[in-house]
């Protein structure tokens, strides 16, 4: 008598009961499952994404500014093609209209083979002596492209309108003047403001949302333009940039935030190669992880959802309907003659072992 209020206590749960039970909490489990595996999924193509991107609109930048650049070198080359050392008087005002005609030239100038500027787009330079100038020495060699020095005399006579306090405050552009005999006589120069670089770096990375750094080839930051991540170059960023590898690369910024970086190749290439200049590329990483709560709770997905579950609680039901439903009614009447009722047990066909526990009832009821 006393076994009796214990099992009416500690009832165990029907067949039915456990079905939906062990459907609901493994449908929980798998749809867990699933997002996680999708999330890392997303994850993974966010991440590949957003790397080519950032790669493919630093690339676009830079091949748009070598351009730029390779249109004033071929310029430079063009007119030294046509420049005679005798005719000086007539190469003054196109020097002066050259200069006028194009922003990104701060002075043009033409020197004797002696190193003494006979004619400039600045009157106050001509005479000046540039025989130790770099762009000189290598221009009666051919040609020369590289950065003014900082403590260059024709710097202090033109001003430069770089931005900020850059260690590039010009670029220069020489080549050698040849009379009809292919003899070196003398040496055009082409002087470009480092600002119109600067402000063609700073117009184009806002339209493509890019912090940009102009480096050398030691990876030392020449002029940077951020907007989207704030401070420069990290140490582990720097380290990347002054290894001279190139591709895409995901950096730590900071303690809680990563960066894309793309190391893009030089900027000139072929006669320009001395000017060993890189852009480097950077966006955050806007990966956030589990970043699917917009996702899932769209339409099409809370739909695609309830279906399924519907689906679910659908064939359930009729699993249980069909295989659970006998067992149920089996165990009834097994009860029933336990009890002593004279019944006759049901024939069960829904399983085959439903159809072995009906025999089993039938032939016991016989005895």
């Amino acid at each position: 008598m006393s076994r009796m209020p214990l099992a009416r206590r500690y009832r165990l749960p029907s067949l039915t009961t456990a079905l939906f039970g062990f459907v609901t909490l493994f449908a929980i489990v798998g749809f867990g499952a699933m997002t996680l595996v999708a999330d890392r999924r997303l994850e993974n193509v966010a991440s590949a994404v957003q790397s080519e991107s950032v790669y493919l609109r630093g690339e676009a930048l830079r091949m748009n500014l070598s351009k730029a650049l390779d249109r004033e070198w071929n310029s430079v080359n063009a007119v030294a093609g046509t420049l005679r050392m005798n005719a000086i008087r007539v190469a003054r005002p196109r020097l002066i209209a050259i200069s006028r005609i194009s922003n990104s030239i701060a002075w043009a100038g033409i020197a004797d083979a002696s190193g003494r500027l006979v004619a400039s787009s600045h009157d106050e330079l001509e005479g000046q002596d540039v025989s130790r100038a770099t762009w000189f020495r290598r221009g009666l060699a051919g040609s020369h492209i590289g950065t003014a020095p900082a403590g260059d005399p024709l710097g202090r006579l033109v001003p430069s309108d770089a931005a900020g306090e850059g260690p590039v405050k010009f670029v220069d552009l020489s080549v050698a003047i040849r009379d009809d005999e292919d003899r070196v006589e003398g040496v055009l120069i082409y002087r470009l403001n480092a600002g119109w670089i600067q402000n063609y770096l700073v117009e184009s990375a806002r339209v493509l949302d890019l912090d940009l750094f102009l480096v050398d080839g030691r990876g030392r930051v020449l002029f940077d333009y951020v907007q989207s991540v704030p401070g420069g170059l990290s140490d582990r960023a720097a380290q990347v940039v002054a290894s001279g590898q190139q591709g895409i690369f995901r950096v730590e910024h900071d303690d809680k935030h990563d960066v894309f970086l793309a190391l893009l190749p030089k900027l000139v290439t072929d006669g320009m190669a001395s000017l060993d200049w890189r852009l480097v590329a950077r966006v955050p990483t806007r990966i956030t992880g589990l970043g699917l709560g917009p996702f899932m709770l769209s339409r099409d997905i809370v739909a695609l959802l309830l279906g399924s579950l519907l689906a679910l609680l659908l064939g359930t039901a009729l699993f249980s309907r069909y295989f659970l439903r006998p067992l149920q009614t089996l165990s009834r009447e097994a009860e029933a003659i336990a009890e002593g009722r004279d019944i006759y047990p049901a024939e069960q066909r829904s399983s085959r072992e439903a159809e072995i526990l009906s025999s089993a009832i039938v032939r016991i009821q016989k005895v």
